[in-house]
């Protein structure tokens, strides 16, 4: 039997970093079914969802918390019940204020909707004086929530912010 983790690292790169603990992973019988790595100067973090048998999950584990210059994280996966979902991107325009973010991300929680992925930034706009904060949210929402409701609810974190959705994936 199989089990899935999620493994957080952030810290000092070095050569051959990834590629080691991806050899590593795959002697321990294991297989990256999702990575994200970014590096920026001489720095990585990363977020990876691991699937591996479940003998060498303690194996695995000590192998990235042996990684000195790297704070890492290993957490099991839970399962949950499969709950149907549409899968959405939104698109999130407004003037930027402090907690912003965070009404955002609170309301889709409040309702249930999970976030898979936010990249967001703030363009200052000198002839306004004021900065503009743009977002793009990939989320999964319970197919029981109204998409308008979910709109109507995202509108009220601020007076002028736009969203729309973009695609269904």
């Amino acid at each position: 039997m199989n089990t899935q983790l999620t493994v957080t690292l952030a810290g000092q790169d070095h050569p051959q970093l990834i590629n080691k603990l991806a050899a590593k992973t795959h002697e321990l019988g294991g297989k990256w079914l999702i990575s994200k790595i970014n590096r920026l100067d001489n720095q990585v973090v990363g977020i990876l969802k691991i699937d591996i048998p479940a003998q060498s999950v303690s194996q695995l584990k000590e192998l990235f918390q042996s990684q000195q210059e790297l704070d890492v994280r290993v957490i099991e996966a839970r399962h949950v019940g499969d709950i149907k979902t549409d899968h959405l991107t939104l698109k999130v325009e407004s003037s930027d204020r402090p907690g912003i973010v965070n009404d955002i991300t609170r309301i889709l929680d409040n309702i249930g909707i999970g976030i898979v992925k936010i990249e967001n930034h703030r363009i200052g706009v000198p002839d306004l004086g004021q900065a503009l904060f743009f977002a793009e949210l990939q989320v999964d929402v319970p197919t029981e929530v109204d998409i308008e409701q979910l709109l109507e609810a995202l509108q009220q974190v601020d007076d002028g912010l736009r969203v729309k959705v973009l695609e269904t994936v």
